[in-house]
C-alpha cells in the first residue's frame, strides 16, 4: 500500500492544493489523511459530475486540484467532463477507483464497470494510467506532466489496496 502522506506530499509538491470527490472505501485513508492536512482542502461532493463542477470552478479561479470518483461514476461526469473540463481545457487529475477486477467483483454493478472503465475513457479521449504501489510516483509524474501538456484532464486508475487497506 502507498503511505498516504507520501501520495498526498507529492501532489502538493505539483502545486496542488484543493480536493473533491465522492467517497470509496478505496480511499479511506487517504479520505482520512485529507481530513488531517489543513495544506490540501477537501470538499465532498454528493455526485461525480458536481465534483467536476466544483473542480474545474477552484481551477478557474486560479488553484490546483485533483478529483477522487469511484468508476461508476465515470458513467455520471461524462457530460460535465466533456462539455466543461475537456471543451474549457481544464487539466484536472481524476483518481478513479479501479472497482470490478478479480478478485473484488462483489457487485454486479461493479463488475461492468470494471469490464468497461478503460472503454469509457478511450471513449472520452482521457488518457488514463493505472497505478500501482511499486511504480506510483513514475506514473503519477507522467500523468501530470501530460495534463500540463494537454491542459485537460487525466485519470489515475487506483486498484484496491493501493492507496488503502
Amino acid at each position: 500500500m502507498i503511505e498516504t502522506s507520501y501520495f498526498l506530499n507529492h501532489l502538493l509538491d505539483h502545486g496542488f492544493t484543493f480536493s473533491t470527490g465522492v467517497p470509496c472505501s478505496y480511499f479511506k485513508d487517504l479520505f482520512i489523511a485529507l481530513e488531517k492536512d489543513d495544506r490540501i482542502s477537501y470538499l465532498p461532493a454528493t455526485r461525480e459530475d458536481e465534483a467536476m463542477g466544483i473542480a474545474s470552478g477552484y481551477f478557474l479561479g486560479g488553484g490546483k486540484t485533483f478529483l477522487i470518483i469511484q468508476n461508476s461514476g465515470l458513467a455520471t461526469i461524462g457530460d460535465a467532463l466533456t462539455s466543461l473540463a475537456q471543451l474549457y481545457q481544464i487539466p484536472l487529475l481524476v483518481i478513479v477507483s479501479y472497482r470490478g477486477l478479480k478478485p473484488d467483483r462483489d457487485f454486479p454493478e461493479h463488475s461492468i464497470m470494471g469490464d468497461v472503465t478503460k472503454p469509457v475513457l478511450d471513449a472520452y479521449q482521457i488518457p488514463y494510467w493505472i497505478i500501482e504501489e511499486t511504480n506510483w510516483k513514475v506514473v503519477l509524474d507522467n500523468a501530470l506532466e501530460v495534463m500540463e501538456e494537454i491542459s485537460r484532464p487525466v485519470c489515475i486508475l487506483v486498484k484496491k489496496g493501493v492507496l488503502s487497506e
